[in-house]
């Protein structure tokens, strides 16, 4: 299934593909410029996996429809990430893992992408437990793509808002499987997180939750929504925040910003 515009006109040129997994669902957002208007549109897809093993074909289909594109970003939603200050790591990759293993205690080991966000102010570092079968599917088929962190892109948006106010910034990206969570406050990066829950009262509590850990009033709070949300959510948040609103009017904003 697939929304927005088609993708079969011999006058828009490829620039960019985006791949998203959260555990069931592959997202795609194809970036092209029309060669009449000079225009950056998206056309968006998107494909359920019943089976794990259905991955790497989907992959390859997605290979096959758009090999004209150079530029692959991908990432995962509702990953668990670590968030670190990097005098805290020093570029110490083994530093890196024991704080992600104090953090989520993962049962069997896993691979880890790090990154380094050295233009932000104290320069965090995220560090990510990677889905295996994930990454192999991506890489046999677009061995050129490059992986980011969904959370560290969605806290680039929350800072970048943060700096021109005086409150806590959430950005919130939200679907039907979770969510995932950055807060900024003067141009800082405070916290992370994701929710492995859909629904509007888990998707509240994390945020509250985050916010109280913190010390921080319901007052102090703007809440922003990466893309159009539902009318639960939206009434859920507006009992509890007075500054909510959505980056964008679709839903797929989140997966447009893995572009910038």
């Amino acid at each position: 299934m697939e929304t927005g515009a088609t993708d079969t006109v011999s006058r828009r040129n490829p620039e960019g593909l985006f791949l998203r997994w959260d555990g069931r669902e592959v997202q795609w957002a194809w970036m092209f410029r029309d060669s009449d208007t000079q225009e950056t549109e998206f056309s968006f897809g998107h494909r359920e996996v019943s089976k794990i093993s259905m991955l790497p074909e989907v992959l390859r289909a997605l290979k096959g429809r758009f090999s004209a594109v150079n530029e692959v970003v991908y990432a995962q939603r509702f990953a668990r990430t670590t968030i670190v200050p990097a005098i805290v790591l020093k570029d110490d990759s083994e530093a890196a893992e024991k704080w992600f293993k104090l953090h989520h205690a993962p049962t069997k080991d896993v691979d880890l992408r790090i990154l380094h966000l050295e233009s932000i102010e104290g320069e965090p570092v995220f560090v990510e437990g990677l889905d295996g079968d994930w990454e192999a599917s991506v890489k046999k088929s677009f061995p050129q793509a490059q992986g980011v962190i969904q959370s560290a892109v969605l806290m680039e948006t929350a800072i970048s808002i943060s700096r021109q106010s005086d409150v806590w910034v959430v950005v919130i990206d939200a679907g039907k499987r979770g969510a995932d969570f950055a807060a900024s406050s003067n141009g800082n990066a405070v916290w992370s997180g994701h929710s492995l829950k859909g629904d509007p009262e888990s998707i509240l509590y994390s945020v509250v939750n985050a916010m109280h850990r913190n010390g921080i009033e319901q007052d102090g709070v703007a809440v922003r929504f990466a893309g159009a949300i539902g009318q639960d959510l939206n009434a859920v948040f507006k009992r509890f925040f007075s500054d909510t609103a959505c980056l964008g009017l679709s839903e797929w904003e989140g997966l447009k910003l893995l572009s910038k």
